[in-house]
């Protein structure tokens, strides 16, 4: 919490940003005009390069050698997404205090703690020398657009002109800590909310459960969970879950006769978005797809014999230690300062432990100085080591076969994805990219471990020693977050997707005779829930024979998540006040942490008494009645809004919201829309952000679209621009071939050294 001394810097900031507002008007430009912004001359090449753009303002860059190409990428990221990764170069440094005043200081200790930028100068200095001069090459790509932006505030990013902010220069190292705070490890975002969980007295029957049934089976059979523990019967991840699709069809399941790729990212809902496009050719590098602003590589996309796409392992890429009893003398101690705009600055202690930084000296983890015998829990991060994730995906993209695919990912550490693959020849595969410690495969017993559990760091494992498949009988592969088909003797997460997304993508794939374009991309806009149905049938199977209109609409419903549903609205009500009436409003708490509540639910109807199920479900109807004289339909409460950060602030932020719609879909729908319990209107926080389309058999076969638009210029035209796209279904090619793009791109530009 901001202290009574930040006050004054707290109104400074509000005060600052009014009148930043005020004396800075939202221009307009077309596509034309953005590209026409460009500096073009003097540029730090070695020979001329040229950048096509299409009417949605994405570049393909065409240069003569791979560094040229690189300093390329960089002009475009910058001058397309300037104000996006200035801000991410501050957070992933810990000096959003240097923006923001005294309220962001607890957020900067935090990231100071998390310490993104420990290896940074290491990892530069790992790289091959190729890699060295594209990350050199990119940088000065940023800083070419920066020195011409410096005099000349009309032309700086918008949010940057409010707060009265100069774009800074940049370093290969300040990339590094930025694609650190890409790689952000899946389990920090739980353990604010599993700690304080470890108070209970039901801690370790709750945990045991937690790993028991989280992303598996809602309840294996033979289990037995007898009513007094109902409130463990936790199915997965407390919060919001994230997750991805991505599938790859064999030549032999496919009705082109050539091997296809296709998937959808979820990612939290902004603008900008996560995601850009781009094409990139030179003699040595051809590729096309999604990039993430700041780093340099493609990491969704298409080469010259290969696509690959991917999705979040949630790999348990860190690991708690408690260590409360080690001496006080091991802990190494530093301070660091947070200059503070507006304010004073702020001087923080950051301790180290032969096990990691103390985690718990993070405000946002607790805070171990409150006292003498406070809990003290240090973290290990595998993205605290030297690794190559750059150097992995430029070679990925070059990469003939699937060995070299697979020898490309072995330099790949954090975030672990499950990369899927398809090639030219009409192979597909899966790569398990990630580095991990050799922990056993059993779940571990607590969320903290002891210090003696940290002998498994001393021996790593990368790709070339976690399992893969190639050409699978079913002859196709499909990844949705789920735990691996193949297994590992190692621990991958503790916390896996439900398998419902994974299942219904194998049933669609494995029902086709042959799979087509047509198939898959309806795939990425599915809104039935086949476990939605299991769960009602065995919902209603209690209620006996109801004739109200509550009733009707749930036993008529077929599982979709459409906007007009009114059967979606009446089940999610009937989840909530099912789970209200049974566990009652103390508990729910413990609840509305949880990874998929259905799980729960599912064990509940198990094992509860029926006299109380039987309570529970005629207490709940009656709500989802009102619920459906009042909403009517699934959209009228599903909203998903289009908008900016700088949204949330009072008054101001309507300048920054970009429209609101009824969305389809829900937690664990093919195309995800993630929410918690429903009880009213509400927003969604994640969604399918991004899809995409491969067919190997072509070269120009390449297919996207985004939920929002390439350019992170409020008053563009390509702000928001593939909105339209995405409702309608449909997606945008970018070709690869070279003569395709100079045939069918609107606009070139040359730029020189």
């Amino acid at each position: 919490m901001p202290r009574l001394t930040d006050l004054p810097g707290i109104i400074s900031l509000l005060g600052r940003v009014t009148i930043g507002h005020i004396f800075t008007p939202r221009l307009k430009y077309t596509v034309r005009q953005r590209i026409d912004a460009l500096p073009l001359n003097k540029a730090p090449l070695t020979d001329a390069i040229k950048i096509h753009w299409n009417k949605y303002l994405i570049p393909f860059i065409e240069a003569k050698n791979e560094r040229d190409l690189a300093v390329g990428l960089g002009v475009t990221h910058a001058h397309l997404r300037l104000g996006q990764i200035e801000f991410l170069k501050y957070v992933s440094q810990g000096r959003v205090s240097e923006l923001l005043g005294p309220i962001a200081n607890n957020i900067d200790h935090t990231l100071r703690v998390l310490d993104l930028g420990r290896t940074s100068k290491e990892s530069y200095e790992a790289m091959p020398e190729s890699t060295q001069q594209w990350m050199q090459g990119y940088t000065d790509g940023i800083n070419y657009v920066v020195d011409n932006l410096v005099a000349h505030k009309a032309l700086w990013p918008e949010e940057f002109q409010i707060l009265n902010v100069q774009p800074t220069p940049w370093t290969v190292y300040d990339l590094l800590t930025l694609a650190r705070l890409n790689c952000a490890d899946f389990t920090w975002g739980m353990w604010p909310k599993l700690l304080p969980l470890r108070k209970r007295k039901d801690w370790s029957a709750l945990w045991q459960h937690l790993m028991n049934f989280g992303g598996g089976p809602p309840l294996p059979p033979g289990d037995v969970i007898n009513n007094a523990q109902a409130l463990e019967w936790l199915s997965g991840l407390f919060g919001k879950p994230g997750g991805s699709n991505a599938l790859a069809i064999h030549r032999d399941k496919s009705a082109s006769g050539s091997a296809m790729l296709s998937g959808d990212p979820h990612l939290p809902m902004v603008l900008p978005s996560f995601w850009m496009l781009g094409g990139l050719h030179c003699p040595t590098l051809k590729t096309v797809g999604y990039m993430l602003p700041g780093l340099p590589a493609v990491m969704v996309g298409r080469g010259n014999h290969i696509a690959w796409g991917g999705t979040s392992m949630h790999a348990a890429s860190s690991d708690l230690f408690d260590v409360s009893e080690q001496p006080q003398n091991s802990f190494i101690s530093r301070k660091e300062r947070i200059t503070t705009r507006w304010g004073l600055d702020r001087e923080v202690l950051l301790r180290d432990s032969d096990y990691g930084p103390l985690i718990t000296d993070a405000p946002m983890f607790g805070d171990s100085k409150s006292s003498p015998t406070a809990d003290k829990y240090a973290f290990r991060w595998v993205g605290h080591q030297v690794s190559g994730e750059i150097s992995a995906m430029l070679n990925a993209a070059r990469s003939n076969n699937f060995s070299e695919f697979q020898i490309a990912l072995k330099e790949f550490a954090v975030a672990g994805q499950n990369m899927v693959y398809a090639d030219k020849d009409g192979n597909i595969g899966q790569v398990m990219a990630a580095r991990l410690p050799k922990r056993p495969s059993e779940r571990p017993n607590d969320v903290v471990l002891a210090v003696d559990d940290h002998r498994h760091w001393d021996d790593m494992l990368d790709s070339s020693r976690l399992p893969t498949r190639y050409n699978p009988e079913e002859g196709f592969v499909a990844s949705a977050n789920n735990k691996p088909e193949v297994g590992a003797d190692v621990l991958v997460s503790c916390f896996f997707s439900p398998d419902d997304r994974v299942e219904r993508l194998k049933a669609e794939l494995s029902a086709a005779e042959r799979i087509d374009k047509q198939l898959l991309t309806a795939l990425m806009t599915d809104v039935k829930s086949d476990t939605g149905i299991e769960l009602r049938n065995a919902m209603l199977a209690l209620a006996g024979n109801d004739n109200s209109a509550a009733y009707q609409c749930l036993a008529v419903w077929d599982g979709q998540y459409t906007t007009d549903s009114a059967g979606a609205l009446a089940f999610e009500f009937l989840l909530y006040y099912f789970a209200l009436a049974l566990h009652g409003k103390a508990d729910m708490e413990v609840m509305t942490v949880s990874w998929d509540p259905r799980s729960l639910l599912f064990a509940d109807i198990a094992h509860c008494p029926p006299s109380e199920l039987r309570r529970a479900i005629d207490a709940a109807l009656p709500k989802c009645e009102v619920a459906l004289a009042k909403y009517q339909t699934w959209g009228a409460i599903h909203r998903l809004r289009m908008s900016h950060p700088m949204a949330a602030l009072p008054i101001l932020g309507k300048r920054w919201r970009f429209g609101e719609s009824a969305v389809a879909g829900a937690n664990e729908t093919l195309m995800k829309s993630a929410h918690g319990f429903a009880r009213g209107k509400h927003y969604v926080g994640m969604s399918s952000t991004a899809r995409y389309f491969f067919d190997l058999g072509h070269v120009d076969s390449n297919w996207f679209t985004m939920l929002g638009g390439q350019d992170g210029c409020p008053g563009s035209a390509a702000y928001t621009d593939q909105i339209e796209l995405w409702n309608r279904k449909e997606m945008l090619q970018i070709p690869l071939d070279l003569a395709t793009v100079v045939d069918t791109y609107e606009h070139c530009v040359v730029i020189r050294p």
